[in-house]
């Protein structure tokens, strides 16, 4: 039950932190990271690594790089492909 809740969440705020989920649902990191596991397998969210934000000035303007991890919903899941490739 909790799952569908955090995944209308995020949902709605299209954008959040660990610290945010964290906050809403009252839980403990360890238990926030459990949670979106399935929903980031499933493609349904992916996680915005703080790397591509490092200085807060980016296109979203989201200043929030000391929150944590940062989960964007996906309109479209997104699917993994096994290719294999081969370099010669």
């Amino acid at each position: 039950m909790i799952l569908l809740e955090l995944k209308k969440y995020i949902r709605q705020h299209e954008q959040v932190t660990l610290a945010d989920i964290k906050n809403h649902f009252d839980l403990s990191e360890e238990a926030a990271f459990g949670l979106m596991n399935p929903l980031l397998e499933q493609g349904h969210v992916q996680e915005i690594s703080a790397s591509s934000c490092s200085t807060g000035n980016c296109s979203t303007g989201c200043s929030q790089n000391s929150k944590g991890p940062s989960y964007q919903w996906m309109d479209k899941r997104l699917k993994n492909l096994s290719i294999s490739i081969q370099i010669i």
